[in-house]
């Protein structure tokens, strides 16, 4: 994949100034385990935003709170559900203020019983107004959260268009035969 803005490739400084505007949740925590969850933010905002350790501090602790883990700050993530740790790795991107959050099947190393916690945080977001970029197999999630679902079919898209119409109405063979395998 190539990025070019105005015909030409962007500059390092441009990509990583671009880079700082995107939050990334992915399917695996990448939590560090030897640090607590207020640590594993922090280390972010002063790596990445270059913050002092007391600002990190706070906005860390303010994401926490944000995520309902204000109470596990210094909880190490062994020590953390699965849902936890998920909700520690949003807080960590929270924290860096990102333009945009991009969430990949951050429902599916889950157990059952801890995907709905996760689904409602990202709700939360939805409804703040974070504009966030989605690869789930939730279907529910996205018909009720989403403003368009894209259906792809080894990256190719199949169909886009309002989640309402795509789920319940799909038009092509794929995107039927795809949501009949997940919605059983």
């Amino acid at each position: 994949m190539h990025f070019t803005f105005g015909g030409r490739p962007p500059a390092w400084g441009e990509m990583r100034r671009l880079r700082r505007q995107v939050g990334m949740v992915f399917q695996q925590f990448n939590l560090w385990p030897h640090l607590s969850a207020e640590r594993n933010i922090t280390l972010a905002l002063e790596d990445v935003l270059g913050l002092p350790r007391r600002d990190a501090v706070e906005r860390a602790r303010e994401a926490l709170r944000k995520v309902g883990l204000q109470d596990k700050a210094q909880a190490m993530p062994n020590h953390l559900s699965g849902g936890q740790q998920q909700r520690v790795a949003i807080a960590r991107a929270l924290a860096l203020e990102p333009k945009l959050m991009m969430f990949d099947e951050v429902t599916s190393a889950l157990d059952p019983e801890l995907v709905q916690g996760v689904l409602e945080e990202m709700r939360r977001l939805a409804e703040s107004g974070m504009t966030m970029l989605v690869v789930t197999h939730e279907m529910n999630f996205a018909r009720e959260v989403g403003d368009r679902v894209i259906f792809m079919d080894r990256g190719v898209v199949v169909e886009e268009g309002p989640p309402r119409k795509v789920i319940t109405e799909p038009a092509h063979a794929e995107t039927r035969a795809f949501l009949r395998s997940i919605l059983r």
